[in-house]
């Protein structure tokens, strides 16, 4: 069960009356409870996040990290964010979860941790829900703590069930049942929500298979195994099979010529043969990521012949604790065997199995990436099969100003006295890493080991940044601009870029994020440009009556739309207002709020008796005040006179018509403030993000304006339908910066161009310095990094994807890299490799097709039985007849080359074993012959 018998639940089920539903409201009048001082609401929660530890079958909660993010920002729990902090306009109203939710009310797909949501446990969601209670009509997300992982166990709350389509063998594909289990969940349990599913006769056997292919089936018999340790997630087929009344099963399982290490049946037997190396692998559900960092590790000649020679077997440390107790090892070795053997394809189910178990991040069947993949797998390797048993304490040492021969061959020789492997032999390098104290000069220098390089694209370092600009003209309709700026930029820097298109002054700028109707942020000159994610479109730039925004006789005020009938989420463009901070009333602030309103208003047709005298204007009769020609329509009271004005490029004053119309239904607005029998919209004191109503706003004292007054505007639905016209409040014109094509994109990069990048001197950021030993202090050193010691085996990984604290995305930059003889030498000129030419020939590349959010993987591999390239997709294996134009593309996203040398030695070691074969085998004839 998801819910429990809280206390706030209780309170809640006694509630008869709508308008005291404790859990319901955005009011404060509506909240279950009087919280504590937000001091003492920091230190509790703060103190209950510290301490709470996750037990195997306890409850957590959900919370949206956007109403989080607002009550911290309450509570001053960032130092650095202390802006607000106590302030009664940061209440966050209700706890509201709607933005992770569907319309039916369940969890949305693909959320993230702290991203989308954040995760509590039950003390701290009573106590935040006792203190603020829960928006209407939601419940709360409740989710169990499980133990994941076969032989690393760690404890996480399973946010997701697992989803799992259940077939009957025979049956039709309509006929399918989608059913959500917790991955703790017991096999037998399923079977017998899959038996009561389909109605099976209580006295018929069953047995469970799962469909892993259209012609694949593995068998599921240990029933009291959960779904975790069968290996089973979200998006797999189950086939229940039922026993025939004649005792026979329906389908007889071909078991393949395999070896037991996969534990399944194909409907079709093996019949032909491929060669070596040439078998392709089954996809198991979005592993294409795994299937093409396996074939491109698999197509490394020294390391494959090592595993198909059994020859890992003697090495294999059981006892490492940093080790995967041989398991990941002894997985790569047999499917190393089984895709050597001249098969067209396998199915690498147990070593997906094995893997899951050590590193929990990849068990189910989501995307995940391939370089990560490799790099777990060789770390794994290495120390599954390192040689040193006992690893020593190194003590490591500076470098003193020691030469740097010196110093990197005691920090490789200190590196061998605790790693010695296969991987440490033909896949490691050493590079140099040098820091130079900015202050004192102090010059700090070290030599550490790599499994594979990781380069940076030459990328573009400006964003096109879309943007809304809404000017202070009320009768222009906001428009859309396209404005380049420096990713390291600042806002600022997007104010100036501004002003260059608009014309508006930088300083009246005032840029905000608008989300759900609300502005959820007024950005400071200092932010970041990172801080604005570069895809998203609800960026809106506000042009203030005022010459500076931190004009101090100037007020800035937030206006929420929303109906005042009964909760609602806000509607319409929020708008952004600058009024005089003293002496500014109630009427001053709603004419200047109608005022800007006045774009998208409509003039009633039939007015009150009172307003009729006051404005001349009969019903059916024209306004002969106006020197307009504007008529009214006939009808009754839903029925308007359109008289906005939405071409930006009519000058107002030759309209009097229509301007005049706007001033009369202005000063209509205005003279119902002023005492009216009906007001177009009251207004309240809102909360910072606009979800709670601080109290109404005094209509005879001047308005106490803070540094930001927030405001609503609430509207009476009968009057919203009457004169706001939602089609033209949302008319946004697009600029010819918004129409044009993105810049044309500059000439290709090769590969150097992403090593010296990798070599160029940088300076450390603030967040990330170095402690100089000499200042006593941290410093933002100047870092070079250099290759010293290139290893047999070059795996070089293009950093295709960026992560930050605001935006994930992939560049699909092309990068030309030499299939044949890259040349290394000018980087490790000061080596172990000086005076030597080092060269590189290529024999593998991972490929990642589309975005962040999926794609898939490919290889391209030279198979070293054939001395050809073959196209590697999952199961489909196919030589590549154009090499160059082929194996080169802009998916390429790890690179596996092979020193020349080492490659030539060998192919000749190669060679002479087969040639010892053949004679062998020639030796072996001769000897029958004379014996016959």
């Amino acid at each position: 069960p998801l819910f429990r018998s809280l206390p706030y639940r209780e309170k809640m089920e006694q509630s008869t009356d709508e308008n005291e539903t404790l859990c319901g409201g955005s009011d404060d009048a509506n909240e279950p409870e009087r919280a504590p001082l937000f001091e003492e609401q920091l230190e509790t929660i703060r103190q209950l996040l510290n301490t709470a530890e996750m037990k195997e079958g306890d409850s957590w909660f959900l919370v949206d990290t956007h109403w989080f993010k607002q009550w911290k920002r309450y509570v001053g729990w960032d130092t650095w964010d202390q802006s607000v902090k106590g302030q009664e306009i940061a209440r966050p109203g209700s706890v509201n979860n709607a933005i992770m939710l569907k319309e039916s009310g369940s969890l949305k797909a693909h959320l993230t941790e702290t991203f989308d949501y954040h995760l509590l446990p039950m003390s701290a969601w009573d106590l935040l829900v006792s203190w603020f209670g829960l928006a209407e009509g939601q419940n709360p997300i409740e989710r169990k703590v499980i133990s994941q992982g076969l032989y690393v166990k760690h404890l996480k709350v399973e946010v997701y069930l697992t989803e799992i389509s259940l077939n009957l063998l025979g049956g039709e594909k309509k006929d399918e049942v989608k059913a959500k289990f917790s991955r703790a969940e017991k096999l037998r349990s399923v079977v017998e929500f899959a038996r009561k599913a389909f109605s099976v006769d209580p006295e018929k056997e069953t047995r469970l298979w799962n469909k892993y292919l259209s012609n694949s089936y593995e068998a599921l018999e240990k029933y009291d195994d959960t779904l975790q340790d069968c290996s089973i997630y979200t998006s797999q087929n189950l086939v229940l099979e039922v026993k025939s009344d004649d005792g026979t099963w329906p389908k007889v399982p071909e078991t393949r010529q395999s070896s037991d290490y996969y534990n399944s049946y194909s409907s079709s037997n093996y019949q032909e043969k491929v060669k070596e190396g040439l078998t392709g692998l089954s996809n198991l559900g979005n592993t294409c990521f795994m299937n093409s960092a396996l074939q491109c590790l698999s197509n490394v000649p020294q390391l494959t012949e090592y595993f198909r020679t059994n020859d890992y077997r003697r090495d294999i440390n059981y006892d490492n604790p940093l080790g995967m107790r041989g398991r990941i090892a002894e997985a790569y070795g047999q499917l190393m065997q089984d895709m050597w053997r001249g098969r067209p394809y396998v199915t690498p189910r147990s070593f997906k199995s094995e893997v899951g178990k050590f590193a929990p991040r990849f068990t189910g069947y989501q995307q995940h990436d391939s370089q990560e993949l490799l790099a777990f797998l060789l770390d794994g390797l290495h120390e599954d099969l390192n040689r040193v048993v006992v690893k020593p304490y190194v003590e490591v040492k500076d470098s003193n100003g020691r030469p740097d021969e010196e110093v990197a061959e005691e920090a490789w020789q200190s590196h061998l006295l605790r790693n010695r492997s296969v991987i440490v032999d033909i896949i490691q390098g050493q590079y140099k890493s040098e820091l130079v104290c900015p202050e004192c000069k102090k010059i700090s220098v070290c030599f550490d080991p790599f499994m594979y390089l990781t380069l940076p694209l030459p990328v573009k370092r400006t964003e096109r940044i879309f943007v809304t600009v809404v000017r202070a003209d009320s009768l222009r309709s906001p428009e859309k601009y396209c404005v380049v700026v420096r990713k390291d930029g600042r806002i600022s820097d997007l104010q100036v870029a501004i002003e260059r298109l608009t014309k508006i002054s930088a300083k009246q700028l005032a840029i905000t994020d608008i989300y759900g109707g609300k502005i959820y942020k007024i950005f400071a000159d200092y932010d970041e440009i990172r801080s604005i994610y570069a895809d998203r479109e609800d960026i809106h730039a506000y042009e203030l009556p005022t010459k500076d925004l931190n004009d101090p006789d100037t007020a800035l005020v937030v206006c929420y739309y929303r109906l005042r009938d009964h909760y609602s989420p806000c509607f319409g463009l929020p708008m952004l207002l600058g009024v005089p901070r003293h002496e500014t009333k109630y009427v001053d602030l709603y004419k200047e709020a109608s005022k800007h309103m006045s774009r998208f208003l409509k003039m009633p047709a039939k007015v009150s008796a009172a307003k009729a005298d006051q404005t001349s204007v009969d019903n059916g009769e024209k306004m002969d005040d106006t020197g307009g020609e504007n008529g009214q329509k006939e009808g009754g009271d839903s029925e308007s006179m359109d008289c906005s004005h939405d071409n930006n490029d009519v000058d107002v004053e030759e309209n009097g018509g229509q301007n005049e119309n706007k001033k009369r239904l202005i000063e209509l607005a205005s003279e119902s403030s002023d005492g009216g029998d009906e007001e177009l919209f009251e207004m309240s004191y809102a909360n910072l993000y606009g979800s709670s109503n601080l109290g109404e706003i005094n209509r005879e004292e001047p308005i106490h304006f803070k540094e930001t007054t927030y405001v609503f505007l609430e509207w009476r639905s009968e009057l919203k339908r009457k004169y706001y016209d939602e089609e033209k409040a949302q008319i946004v014109v697009e600029h010819e910066s918004a129409k044009a094509p993105p810049e044309a994109k500059k000439k290709t990069s090769n590969l150097h161009d992403c090593i010296k990048l990798f070599t160029e001197t940088e300076t450390l950021s603030e967040e990330d310095p170095w402690y100089c030993s000499q200042c006593e202090e941290h410093r933002q050193a100047d870092k070079t990094m250099t290759l010293w010691k290139l290893p047999e085996v070059l795996v070089v990984h293009l950093k295709r994807f960026s992560y930050s604290r605001y935006w994930r995305d992939k560049l699909d930059t092309y990068i030309d890299f030499p299939i044949e003889s890259l040349d290394m030498t000018e980087y490790v000129l000061k080596g172990p490799h000086k005076g030597q030419a080092v060269l590189y020939d290529l024999c593998a590349v991972s490929n990642h097709y589309g975005g962040m959010g999926g794609g898939h993987y490919t290889a391209y591999c030279k198979n070293k039985t054939t001395d050809k390239w073959h196209h590697f997709d999952d199961s489909s294996v196919s030589e590549v007849r154009e090499v160059e134009g082929t194996v080169r593309s802009k998916a390429a996203y790890v690179l596996i080359y092979l020193r020349k040398e080492q490659k030539q030695d060998f192919e000749k070691k190669d060679s002479e074993e087969k040639e010892n074969k053949v004679e062998k085998m020639d030796d072996e004839e001769g000897n029958n012959s004379s014996s016959v």
